[in-house]
């Protein structure tokens, strides 16, 4: 009779668990069945501890909030509708919705506190009791009385968002007490047993899939990385991640210190100063065909400037040297020295999948751009000082590869490219066009120091409508440098 009381009383129930994070909270509107003045100050009072909490990354919709104000007549009764519920944790990607209900008498309140999962159904934690007294601050406090009971229910300190081979990015940070080098362990829920018919969620069953250690952190999220896998199973999204009770403890004792200098390194942005090596060449062709090139080095500084953590302000600047000698054609001067310079003016926004600067990332830029090719002026053999120019756009993605080492890609254009001439040979183009494309790799030495090498061609082109057809400049050159971040 035990075993099928048992059976009754609890079920199992092998349904995927909430895609929403349960640390990811919301409160909803209180009533206090009178004229929901205590209600209000209860509420108040309750957003702003769990604003301010370090286990709920608070949730809030005043569009919703503000629809849900407008049925106050028969509010409670929406609330307890989990169809209502659910949309409400879709609209705020709230993993545990907060509802307080209330009934005031003279010199009582009855107070009931739920706190329920994203379907609407589940119930994660409940209690209730008579208070002597309709003082809005005593039930506030009792209410984050049981929130803190139900913060050590949780069966998880954090989840999976992002994951790149054996590095992952997790939903907490320094506000729910982790630091670079905390362990932690990754498991994978596999069942949740709840009542069967208050559908109150009562245990969990997990496996072990990692365990890991933290390397990077910020306030509300962290980067880590596998040291060791249980089994063949690899890691997944929403993975549960649970920090060994050890290492909270020296994360509450590390907040009472500075944080140390080497983590100021990165806020501001960098800067990058290259070497410059490659191959130029320029061809003219119409009635006939003439082509010149050469060896040209020179120096490169790139700057990037870190508005926020996702848009920037960059600056390139670049020139080079050489002299183009003849390679086919008929030419008055066989040699012809070169200066080639470059600017590009960019503002930027940042996108991080994982949420880091350690994982991938893509760049889409904007601004101007220029491109100047000073040759000496022969009038006769058809060469100026030379300008493509105008708007930029281009974007930049780089992604990690082994630990350290990532590879990038960039590619640039000039949207309204123009063409000028500093002696009149050709006149006004019909039309220019311009690209840029660079491939390379990074490699992080220190925090603050990595050293990068690529390869990129340039292209800028202008046609007309008189003997000479087309213009064409090109380069071809590698570069090596290094990396400073400040």
């Amino acid at each position: 009779m035990k075993k099928i009381l048992s059976l009754f009383v609890l079920i199992i129930a092998f349904n995927a668990l909430g895609s929403e994070s349960m640390r990811n909270c919301m409160l909803l509107p209180i009533t206090d069945g009178v004229d929901n003045k205590v209600g209000f100050k209860v509420f108040e009072e309750l957003e702003n501890y769990l604003k301010e909490s370090s286990w709920c990354t608070y949730k809030s919709n005043s569009e919703l909030i503000n629809i849900l104000s407008q049925y106050s007549k028969n509010l409670e009764s929406h609330l307890n509708n989990k169809d209502v519920l659910k949309v409400i944790s879709d609209k705020t990607k709230a993993g545990t919705l907060i509802r307080v209900t209330m009934q005031m008498q003279a010199g009582q309140t009855d107070v009931r506190t739920e706190v329920i999962g994203e379907n609407g159904e589940d119930r994660y934690f409940k209690e209730q009791t008579q208070l002597k007294s309709n003082d809005s601050s005593l039930i506030a406090q009792t209410v984050k009385n049981w929130l803190d009971v139900y913060e050590k229910t949780i069966p998880y300190d954090g989840r999976i968002k992002g994951v790149l081979g054996d590095q992952f990015t997790i939903d907490i940070g320094k506000k729910s007490h982790i630091y670079n080098g905390s362990e932690i362990v990754i498991e994978r829920p596999t069942v949740k047993r709840q009542h069967p018919l208050l559908k109150e969620i009562v245990d969990y069953q997990t496996e072990k899939i990692a365990e890991a250690k933290i390397f990077d952190v910020s306030d509300t999220q962290a980067q880590a990385k596998v040291t060791q896998y249980e089994g063949q199973k690899k890691l997944r999204l929403e993975d549960w991640v649970k920090v060994r009770a050890a290492e909270k403890a020296k994360a509450v004792e590390q907040i009472n210190y500075p944080e140390r200098e080497k983590e100021e390194f990165g806020k501001l942005g960098n800067i990058g100063l290259y070497l410059d090596l490659g191959n130029g060449s320029t061809t003219q062709t119409g009635t006939s065909e003439k082509s010149m090139n050469g060896f040209l080095y020179g120096v490169d500084i790139e700057t990037e400037i870190w508005a926020t953590r996702n848009w920037w302000f960059g600056l390139d600047l670049s020139k080079k040297f050489g002299k183009y000698s003849k390679d086919q054609g008929t030419f008055t001067q066989e040699n012809n020295t070169t200066t080639n310079s470059q600017t590009r003016i960019k503002v930027g926004y940042k996108y991080l999948p994982m949420g880091f600067f350690y994982g991938p990332q893509v760049d889409i830029y904007g601004g101007y751009g220029s491109y100047d090719y000073s040759l000496s002026t022969n009038t006769t053999d058809g060469y100026t000082d030379i300008t493509f120019s105008g708007l930029l756009l281009g974007t930049r993605g780089s992604v990690p590869v082994v630990e350290n080492l990532r590879l990038y890609l960039v590619f640039d254009f000039l949207l309204t490219s123009s063409y000028k001439e500093k002696v009149r040979i050709f006149g006004s183009d019909d039309s220019s066009s311009n690209y840029r494309l660079e491939t390379g790799v990074q490699y992080a030495y220190e925090q603050n120091i990595s050293f990068a090498g690529g390869l990129s061609v340039l292209s800028n082109k202008a046609t007309f409508t008189g003997a000479t057809k087309e213009e064409l400049f090109k380069d071809v050159s590698a570069k090596i440098g290094t990396i400073f971040t400040f």
